[in-house]
C-alpha cells in the first residue's frame, strides 16, 4: 500500500471508531471495513496514537478517539500520517544537474509547492472527523462488521 493511503485508511479508522464508540475496535474489525491487511491498519494506529488521536485498545482495553471527534480535523489526520515537507508530498527527486533545467528544479518548484500544501491543509482544517461521521445519511450507517 502507497504510504499516501495512510490518510484515507486513518479517516476510515477514526469514522468507524467514532461511529461505533460503545463497540470493541479491533485492527482486524478496522482492516476487514476497509479491505487491507491488519498491519497496514495497525501502522496507522500507531501513528494515530502517536500524534495523540487514537488511544488504540491493548487487550480487553477498548479503542477510543483521544481527543472529541469534533476536535479532529483531517489537517490533524494528515499530519499524523504523511510528511508535511513538499519534498516528500509532491515526490521531489534528485535531479541530473547535467541537465539545463535539473540545477534550478527544486527552487522553482518549491515555493509553488509550498503553496498548493498550504491551500490543501488549510482546506483540510475546515472538516473534522465529526462532521464526516454526520454525513453518513440517517437510518443507513455503516454496513455492519463481520465479527467472525
Amino acid at each position: 500500500m502507497r504510504s499516501d493511503s495512510q490518510f484515507t485508511v486513518a479517516i476510515h479508522t477514526l469514522i468507524l471508531v467514532e461511529y461505533y464508540r460503545d463497540e470493541s475496535i479491533t485492527s482486524d474489525l478496522v482492516a476487514r471495513s476497509i479491505g487491507c491487511n491488519p498491519v497496514i491498519v495497525r501502522n496507522v494506529f500507531t501513528k494515530l496514537s502517536k500524534a495523540g488521536i487514537l488511544n488504540p485498545g491493548m487487550g480487553r482495553k477498548k479503542t477510543e478517539l483521544a481527543v472529541p471527534a469534533d476536535r479532529i480535523t483531517l489537517r490533524d489526520v494528515f499530519a499524523a500520517t504523511q510528511s508535511l515537507h513538499v519534498e516528500h508530498m509532491f515526490g521531489m527527486y534528485a535531479p541530473n544537474s547535467q541537465c539545463p533545467v535539473g540545477p534550478d528544479i527544486h527552487r522553482i518548484l518549491t515555493d509553488r509547492l509550498e503553496n498548493a500544501r498550504d491551500s490543501i491543509l488549510k482546506e483540510l482544517e475546515g472538516t473534522t472527523i465529526a462532521d464526516m461521521v454526520s454525513d453518513i445519511p440517517p437510518g443507513r450507517g455503516l454496513p455492519p462488521i463481520n465479527r467472525e
